[in-house]
């Protein structure tokens, strides 16, 4: 009696469960998670004005506006104080985002106050000529080629974009902008900001709201077109773009420029985008730079990890663009990023990095976590086994920079003769560190690597756990063993004018 009460109270709240789960299911499939959402021009899109070389005055009230509770939209460049933003929002329209009428002519976006000196009186009879979207155009989605679906998203109270319409203008080519407003010390919010200003604001995407894969639905929207991708952010965040791209198989595959963010930034050094954010250049130049940057191909590697627990095999794969490493290079950057986070962790900056960077390799000289790495480590190039001398670590380099722009295959190779490096020649070069102090002399050139050779397949084997790091992302690698094999090609854009 008491089974047959118990089965028949579990068998309808089982069912009830299940069919809770399954409806939950459709319901996300049928929103479309990965669908491209935006916002309507309803609201505007508030950021604090600081560091201001003029003034600024309330569209509402015309007060001045201070630093400490002054707003603008990064949109349109509409003013408030925080007492007027809802009235602003209200009484004073967005720029167009979408628009229903694709065959009348775009009309200028007029923005009431903090207008130049040298502004003429709309009060005066101007005619509002059509827009053409500026010197820029090529690179806008303009409103009129969004079409959005008549229903809103329940869920994310959003618009969501059906399809892009190409206005039919020569060699458009949109760009993408894709970045972190948390990252580099929070300059992503900086860069969104502004490149909202010259762009359509929906495409501008903050990654702290969408995943990599939701920004790139832009380019199945734009069927057809070549598109380029602006990627600011640091090598993690140009990897996770291009692991999304080649995941969702796009065609034509969109060119990916970088805009660089944080400390290393090794690819964006190789592709000539420069080590960080330079704060004083415009968007206007970056744009330009775009535009004649040269297409190049940068080689994809899987990094396939079989590892060894203690009761069963585990195995992880990744790809891999930059390097990979096994040993103290790798040590220090496991203990910078855990320091990183860490609750004590309370200045981020690049100055205040550099300098964790330099304590947690001067320990390394000291502790030697890394020592007799090569009674630990076999190395395979090509299938045939490489004799190591004593070492505290492996370096397999796909592009020439590590560790924040050291050339490592080609430094002081002048008396030396080696292989050439390529970055799409699908073949790698692997060399051997000493110690700690051999990587500090190698950041100042006063040194060279071991070269071990070039290999266009790579096979390491771990005897012991050890530090190990996959384009400057870290961990603590238990024993196992890594096979590197060319996948195919990522589709990048260098800057042809750069000079470091």
């Amino acid at each position: 009696m008491w089974s047959e009460g118990i089965y028949g109270c579990l068998l309808p709240t089982v069912s009830t469960m299940i069919i809770f789960v399954v409806t939950v299911n459709v319901v996300k499939f049928l929103i479309g998670e990965y669908n491209v959402h935006i916002r309507d021009r309803k609201k505007h899109n508030w950021q604090l004005i600081k560091r201001t070389s003029r003034a600024y005055f309330c569209s509402i009230c015309e007060s001045l506006l201070l630093v400490v509770n002054g707003f603008y939209c990064d949109s349109c460049g509409v003013c408030a104080d925080h007492e007027c933003i809802k009235k602003a929002d209200k009484d004073f329209k967005c720029k167009e985002i979408s628009i229903n009428s694709p065959n009348e002519p775009m009309k200028h976006h007029w923005v009431r106050g903090n207008l130049p000196l040298v502004a003429m009186c709309d009060v005066c009879d101007e005619e509002c000529s059509e827009c053409d979207f500026g010197d820029f155009k090529n690179v806008v989605i303009p409103p009129t080629s969004i079409i959005l679906t008549n229903r809103r998203n329940s869920v994310r109270k959003r618009l969501q974009i059906q399809s892009i319409k190409s206005p039919n203008w020569t060699l458009w080519n949109p760009i993408i902008v894709v970045a972190n407003q948390k990252s580099g010390n929070n300059e992503g919010t900086e860069i969104l900001s502004s490149f909202r200003r010259i762009l359509n604001p929906a495409q501008v995407i903050d990654l702290s709201e969408y995943d990599p894969i939701v920004a790139l639905e832009w380019c199945r929207l734009l069927s057809g077109v070549q598109c380029k991708i602006l990627v600011a952010g640091g090598d993690g965040t140009i990897a996770w773009i291009l692991n999304a791209i080649d995941k969702l198989k796009l065609k034509p595959i969109p060119s990916v420029a970088i805009l660089p963010l944080g400390t290393g930034n090794d690819l964006s050094r190789v592709m000539g985008w420069g080590k960080e954010y330079d704060v004083n250049r415009d968007v206007s130049s970056t744009l330009r730079m775009i535009q004649l940057a040269e297409e190049v191909y940068l080689d994809r590697w899987s990094v396939v990890i079989n590892a060894k627990k203690a009761f069963r095999a585990q195995q992880k794969s990744m790809f891999m663009y930059n390097y990979l490493s096994v040993g103290v290079d790798a040590q220090v950057t496991l203990n910078f990023h855990l320091a990183r986070q860490s609750r004590f962790y309370l200045f981020s900056h690049r100055i205040i990095n550099k300098l964790l960077y330099l304590c947690f390799g001067t320990h390394q000289v000291v502790e030697r976590d890394c020592k007799d790495l090569d009674q630990n480590i076999e190395v395979y190039l090509d299938e045939k086994k490489i004799d190591l001398p004593s070492i505290e670590s492996i370096v397999v380099l796909n592009i020439p920079s590590w560790g924040a722009g050291v050339d490592l295959w080609n430094i002081n190779s002048e008396d030396v003769q080696i292989e050439h490096q390529s970055i799409n020649d699908k073949k790698l070069e692997v060399c051997a560190l000493y110690s700690s102090l051999h990587c500090a002399q190698l950041q100042v050139g006063l040194s060279q690597p071991i070269r071990l050779g070039q290999a266009n397949r790579v096979k390491i084997i771990l005897k012991k756990p050890c530090a190990m790091q996959v384009d400057g992302e870290p961990w603590c690698q238990s024993p196992g063993t890594f096979n590197i094999e060319h996948v195919n090609q990522a589709f990048m854009l260098k800057n042809r004018n750069y000079e470091d």
